[in-house]
């Protein structure tokens, strides 16, 4: 009578996150125990089995998928998810990132969570082993973190993970070891924060997780040499349900399955990732030569009415922003800020750019469902003579030049940083749209901080409040972290602190709410409009679900299948 209580508590817990009760009896009838299942909930984290299947899969065959070049495919340098998402694939996450913006389990079998939110112990899968046949063990999670961890390296996880107890001081080289960092045995890593943080697992899988590295091939490798190592753009050992084969400069990816992976071998025989411009892209999804895309709001109609394809539009997690270098004296001054927000018809360019799929956001704390849009936010509507009065009261000095960095090739950004450039000159800022290429962007943005702004998009926001931190704290400055704008308020940062350092839905909406109106008066970022993701993927490819992050496509590719 009490386990049949308990299965029905677990199963109502279970529903009220929007998981079905099919898939929770799936998970267990597949060998997870009610207590795993229930501590992998525990910090208000629900997880999803990471390769449930109702019916055998097809084996064989090759999925195209269309992409952007890459940086690298080093899992401690990249910082979109674009390229998270493929490293996730080929080298496997303690956890990952699923579509409904959940944390679910991949190397981790299960994970404890202690009552106080500070322990989190990662129970591996048994014989995982690398795709060279070495044996994937704690010590490589723990490698992973180090190296993470480590200031040298200039990876952008070291502001996600400075939480963990120790990890400050082994960063800066002043301990030889990271204090809260335990491998007891080789199936399981212990982590121990310095504060109580119930989102810590949302963080870890954000993107769509932290590839965990092969020490072996690795660990001679010195920090600040690692991202320039020829393993950062053909990563060939690795344990995760496909491995790397070949990636060809501004062509394509291909990732085959990997013969040694510990769990249910992948159907599909090689993920193959396209590189390729969208209007291309578009044209074989037409003829079947790309299987999976994500599709421009402005081809909507197109796309809905071609054969043999499939439509699906979710909200996204994801906003689009002007991030401001905060760095530089004379974008400092927050009435100026305001003033080019008031110039911006956000409405208007989500209307006729975006053909309406998206939302217009006010700041980067929009969800989930328990912490919605904050009340009390000044909603910025457009009004040209209030953006004049806000400009002449900053004391801009309209001789000066503000370049609006971009990159160029997204056929609805390319439309709205041209509107913006023109509403801004309306009232009196002379904007210059300045293009780059992904490295110099890179270069730019992350490594130098060479910019005036940047329109930007991407994120998973609407996960958890806390993820949005990566972006604000002082402790996440590029290139340690998301914060390019090097945007620092203390009270921000404790607020912050105090969102994490419990699990009461009530409280962290309380300190998020306040990170809210902070940053929606001091506006370190123009914030824009929140898009929807939409995605066009051929018939023959079968389990495909559309996550809620568009750059998180592959986030179960692994249980994929093709009709021949």
């Amino acid at each position: 009578m009490g386990d049949a209580m308990d299965l029905g508590r677990l199963a109502e817990d279970w529903a009220r996150r929007g998981l079905s009760r099919r898939d929770l009896m799936r998970l267990l009838v597949a060998g997870a125990s009610a207590p795993m299942v229930a501590s992998l909930m525990a910090s208000g984290q629900p997880a999803v089995a990471s390769a449930l299947q109702a019916t055998p899969a097809p084996k064989g065959g090759q999925v195209s998928v269309l992409w952007k070049q890459p940086v690298t495919l080093n899992p401690l340098f990249s910082t979109s998810g674009s390229e998270q998402q493929v490293e996730r694939l080929i080298f496997g996450a303690l956890v990952k990132m699923s579509d409904k913006l959940q944390p679910t389990p991949d190397l981790a079998e299960r994970v404890d969570v202690s009552p106080d939110a500070k322990t989190y112990t990662f129970h591996l899968h048994n014989k995982i082993t690398f795709s060279d046949g070495t044996p994937l063990t704690s010590k490589d999670v723990a490698f992973t973190f180090e190296r993470a961890i480590d200031k040298r390296t200039a990876s952008i996880w070291r502001g996600r993970l400075l939480g963990i107890a120790g990890a400050q001081a082994y960063g800066d080289q002043k301990a030889a070891t990271i204090s809260g960092l335990a491998t007891p045995d080789d199936q399981t890593v212990q982590v121990t924060l310095a504060a109580p943080d119930s989102a810590f697992l949302a963080n870890l899988c954000n993107f769509s997780g932290l590839g965990i590295l092969p020490a072996h091939v690795l660990q001679n490798v010195v920090p600040d040499q690692l991202q320039k190592h020829s393993f950062s753009l053909a990563p060939n050992v690795s344990a995760g349900a496909f491995k790397f084969n070949t990636f060809q400069t501004n062509q394509y990816l291909q990732a085959d399955r990997n013969a040694t992976y510990f769990g249910e071998p992948a159907p599909l025989d090689s993920l193959f990732m396209r590189i390729l411009t969208v209007d291309v892209g578009l044209a074989q999804l037409q003829t079947g030569e790309i299987d999976l895309l994500s599709v421009p709001p402005s081809e909507l109609e197109r796309v809905q009415k071609l054969a043999n394809v499939k439509v699906d539009s979710v909200p996204s997690p994801s906003m689009d922003f002007l991030a401001l270098n905060l760095t530089r004296p004379y974008l400092q001054n927050k009435d100026l800020h305001k003033a080019m927000l008031h110039a911006i018809d956000r409405e208007g360019i989500l209307k006729q750019v975006f053909r309406g799929q998206g939302e217009v956001v006010n700041s980067p704390i929009f969800g989930p469902a328990w912490m919605g849009i904050p009340d009390g936010l000044e909603t910025y509507p457009y009004d040209v003579d209030m953006a004049k009065k806000l400009l002449k009261q900053s004391g801009w000095d309209t001789s000066r030049k503000l370049q609006l960095m971009h990159l160029p090739g997204t056929k609805e950004k390319d439309a709205a940083i041209a509107i913006m450039q023109e509403e801004l000159t309306q009232i009196g800022i002379k904007a210059e749209i300045f293009q780059v290429d992904v490295a110099e962007l890179n270069r730019r943005y992350v490594e130098t901080g060479d910019f005036d702004v940047f329109y930007n998009s991407g994120g998973v926001f609407r996960a958890d409040p806390s993820i949005s931190g990566s972006y604000f704290q002082t402790q996440t400055f590029t290139p340690n972290g998301g914060n390019a704008s090097h945007y620092s308020n203390p009270q921000v940062d404790q607020l912050y602190a105090q969102g994490v350092a419990t699990g009461d839905p009530a409280e962290r909406k309380k300190a998020y709410t306040q990170i809210a109106k902070i940053l929606n008066d001091e506006l370190p970022w123009i914030f824009l409009w929140s898009p929807n993701s939409l995605y066009g993927y051929r018939d023959r490819l079968h389990g495909f679900a559309a996550p809620s992050y568009t750059d998180n496509k592959l986030w179960n590719a692994e249980t994929w299948s093709v009709s021949k």
